[in-house]
């Protein structure tokens, strides 16, 4: 054999001819000087090549596609997130309006009983940190949280009490560190006037910026393992952020300055991008802003977890490609086109559903291979994306405690209800009841045995009612029952009697057993010919009576009929 380099004559001795024979036969299959090796391996890496490239062009091509389907998806689970939001500070504003509305006359004439006011108000702790009044030279009269320092501040220079009296309008102000708590917050306020237009007082409600109560239901909408969402004005002051440390600064204080995307965010643009996060991360990048307020929500979604299915495919269709160049040689072309099918059928999937020709269930497949596995990774994530979107709309209309209706679905109901009772002519109900001294119970025990006693008093109500009738939670240990379809009023002392007994067997309630009561009001309206609000005060009155005649008992009203009938 011409130009070989044989092994060392002396190694070749010590072996057997047959052994030598063996090594002569692979030295020669293998001889790199052989225009056979050599086309061999020209061949293998023009395939491995050929193959290679295409497979990860296409991958790429995919990847893309991958970043749209992921950006839209982002973009419309804060587009949803954002809605959430936006109801909650209009319903906080909401509520201050009626609580100025519902000011006594008393107060007008005499500040010092603002307090006294607010302190009759203990449910609002369920939407603020803390309420406040000033008045109308901004000096504080009235504090829920510290009753101690009520006279002795003015707030008159404060930027959020200027802009109230200007606008003659509630704001929500810019975040900023309590006074009075030491607390990042942000004050959503409301002015009173007297008849004469006069400024009388600005209440104010905190929302506490570090309070999961606000911001731990939209948090479940976190991308991924890694990602993480936040918060900022649009001066660029941060609300939220996974980094406490970061709360309440400015972004273009901070070392570098305002990332790129951020500072386009701050000039209006609303939708995704990809970009570099403060820490250098490349991601996906999503922002949205609020109507309610002066906010923009965003998510952050590391490309490195968005493409792991990606990545994991593409160590593996180098492997792939390598064993088709070594085993099939020329023939490599062939293998390569059969081998990219699936690919191309994704790549067509891709572009069907983003013309609006197919739905996303046409990746739900069950191909084993890495094409089969970026399908269901492209199907997992939309389901992830309409589940989300799902809970979101459940937590809207959902009380998180007791698992019953909260408020906003209760007026959703009744409103519907009275619809229903007007059209068929037939009876409807309203109850309106709340735990017998609750608040000893909390005060005895602490707020988790008081959670642990509405959770217990929600499923003992929703089995002495009908499957057709609605049970919701207003606040607190206030609860709402709509009876639809009754005959007469006489139906309702059978309701009344059957939930006051319902809750006379002992509470067990972490292991502490509770006599629990109630008081129960039943208003009764023949044909649904009434307003909700005066169907609700009609109740709101008969629970009154209940109370007055020693609690653990009921009371019945008829709209329009001034006479109660109590039972006991």
């Amino acid at each position: 054999m011409h130009g070989a380099t044989w092994p060392d004559p002396c190694v070749l001795q010590c072996m057997g001819a047959e052994k030598e024979v063996r090594m002569h036969k692979i030295w020669k299959f293998f001889n790199p000087r052989s225009f056979k090796f050599k086309m061999t391996v020209l061949v293998g890496v023009l395939v491995l090549c050929a193959t290679g490239s295409v497979a990860l062009t296409s991958l790429s091509v995919a990847q893309g596609q991958m970043v749209s389907v992921i950006g839209n998806q982002q973009y419309a689970l804060l587009t949803s997130a954002a809605a959430y939001i936006d109801e909650d500070l209009n319903a906080k504003k909401a509520l201050l309006r009626v609580l100025a509305e519902g000011l006594p006359a008393d107060v007008y004439e005499h500040p010092q009983r603002m307090q006294a006011f607010i302190e009759n108000h203990p449910t609002l702790r369920e939407e603020f940190f803390n309420l406040v009044a000033f008045d109308a030279t901004g000096k504080l009269v009235a504090s829920m949280n510290d009753r101690r320092v009520v006279g002795k501040l003015n707030f008159a220079a404060r930027e959020y009490f200027i802009d109230t009296v200007k606008l003659r309008e509630g704001v929500i102000s810019r975040p900023f560190k309590s006074q009075l708590s030491g607390k990042p917050i942000v004050l959503v306020t409301e002015p009173i006037y007297d008849e004469a237009g006069k400024l009388l007082y600005v209440i104010a409600g905190g929302i506490n910026l570090q309070s999961p109560t606000f911001f731990g239901q939209w948090e479940q909408l976190k991308p991924g393992k890694s990602g993480y969402l936040f918060m900022l004005t649009d001066d660029g002051t941060i609300l939220h952020h996974p980094d406490p440390a970061r709360v309440l600064k400015r972004v273009h204080d901070e070392t570098g300055g305002a990332t790129p995307s951020t500072l386009a965010a701050l000039r209006g643009f609303d939708g995704w991008t990809q970009g570099k996060t403060k820490l250098g991360v490349q991601a996906i990048i999503t922002y949205k802003h609020l109507r309610a307020a002066d906010w923009i929500i965003g998510a952050v979604y590391p490309e490195s977890e968005a493409f792991t299915p990606v990545t994991d495919i593409y160590a593996k269709v180098i492997i792939a490609s390598s064993g088709v160049a070594f085993l099939a040689g020329c023939a490599g072309w062939i293998a390569v086109m059969l081998l990219l099918r699936p690919l191309g059928d994704l790549g067509r999937q891709v572009a069907s559903i983003r013309s609006g020709n197919a739905d996303i269930a046409v990746f739900d497949i069950g191909r084993k291979d890495e094409f089969g596995k970026l399908s269901r990774a492209f199907y997992a994530l939309s389901l992830q994306r309409e589940a989300a979107e799902n809970n979101l709309a459940v937590l809207a209309r959902t009380d998180m405690l007791t698992g019953l209706h909260n408020r906003r679905m209760f007026d959703e109901a009744l409103a519907a209800a009275l619809t229903r009772a007007r059209r068929a002519g037939t009876g409807l109900a309203l109850a309106y009841l709340d735990i017998d001294y609750f608040k000893k119970i909390n005060d005895t025990y602490g707020h988790g045995i008081g959670d642990l006693v509405l959770i217990e008093f929600a499923k003992r109500l929703k089995a002495c009612v009908r499957a057709s009738d609605t049970v919701a939670r207003l606040a607190g240990d206030e609860f709402v029952i709509i009876f639809e379809q009754l005959t007469d009023q006489s139906e309702l002392a059978v309701l009344g009697k059957k939930i006051v007994q319902e809750m006379l067997v002992h509470f067990d309630c972490g292991g502490i057993g509770l006599h629990v009561t109630t008081s129960v009001g039943l208003a009764f309206c023949a044909r649904g010919d009434t307003t909700a609000g005066a169907f609700l005060t009609a109740a709101d009155t008969a629970l009154y009576k209940a109370k007055s005649a020693g609690r653990n008992g009921y009371a019945v009203t008829s709209i329009g009929s001034p006479a109660l009938t109590e039972a006991l």
